[in-house]
């Protein structure tokens, strides 16, 4: 896949346009539910957006992320996006007003408990294009807080070297930063790195942390700032319409 989410996120950005806005929900299964009821409200989720025909819905990422190493403890999360904060809204106002997406929230409500927040979102290293089809990946995910006397400045810095380093490896992934907008998160910023499934995370994690002059590059990341770090499944449930 890797990652067909950030597609729409972060394409050509028009002028009085925001960039790529993304969702979270994290969720935690209700007393008796579990992965099965997740999955029929999901389905349930896909056929009232299909109802509604939104313009702007049809522009909507929507995936379910499950972890697999680390994270903050959730079941499971929801991870979405729009290619701007406009196009969001316009969506999330056809959803929200409508008996369709109303039925649909009260159908996971009956699965899960949830908390939302939300971001902005830019694509730093594009090295693997989405495939028509595919529908799962693995992402790992880095929650960052700045460390003392560090600004954004030494941010993009850090970033310069990470998307260097993974341009010399030609590294087959897709990493975004999101940076909080309305969120209540310890982390001032979020990372994600798409890969098209375990084998590859493993090859290119391997290739990345074993290549000549990672210590360095570790050690000149890590005067930056201090990330905690996940490793997590994610399957499609909603592919942007062009």
């Amino acid at each position: 896949l890797p990652l067909l989410l950030l597609v729409p996120m972060t394409g050509q950005v028009y002028a009085a346009e925001t960039g790529g806005v993304v969702e979270t929900f994290s969720c935690n299964y209700n007393s008796g539910k579990g992965a099965n009821d997740l999955d029929g409200a999901v389905g349930f989720w896909q056929s009232q957006i299909k109802k509604l025909n939104s313009a702007d819905l049809n522009k909507y990422f929507g995936s379910v992320v499950t972890p697999i190493k680390g994270g903050s403890g959730a079941d499971w999360f929801w991870l979405g996006g729009s290619p701007d904060l406009n196009t969001y809204t316009r969506g999330q106002n056809d959803y929200n007003t409508s008996s369709e997406g109303q039925a649909a929230d009260a159908r996971f409500a009956k699965v899960a408990t949830c908390t939302s927040n939300m971001f902005f979102s830019e694509q730093i290293y594009a090295g693997a294009p989405p495939v028509e089809g595919d529908t799962n990946a693995i992402i790992q995910s880095y929650g960052c807080t700045l460390k003392k006397g560090k600004s954004m400045a030494n941010v993009l810095v850090a970033e310069q070297m990470i998307i260097a380093r993974s341009e010399k490896l030609n590294a087959k992934t897709n990493i975004y930063r999101l940076t909080p907008y309305m969120a209540n998160v310890p982390a001032d910023i979020v990372y994600l790195i798409g890969h098209d499934d375990l084998v590859s995370f493993g090859s290119s994690s391997t290739e990345f942390m074993t290549a000549p002059g990672y210590r360095s590059f570790l050690g000149a990341i890590n005067s930056v700032m201090d990330c905690n770090s996940a490793l997590s499944a994610m399957e499609v449930t909603h592919a942007p319409m062009q």
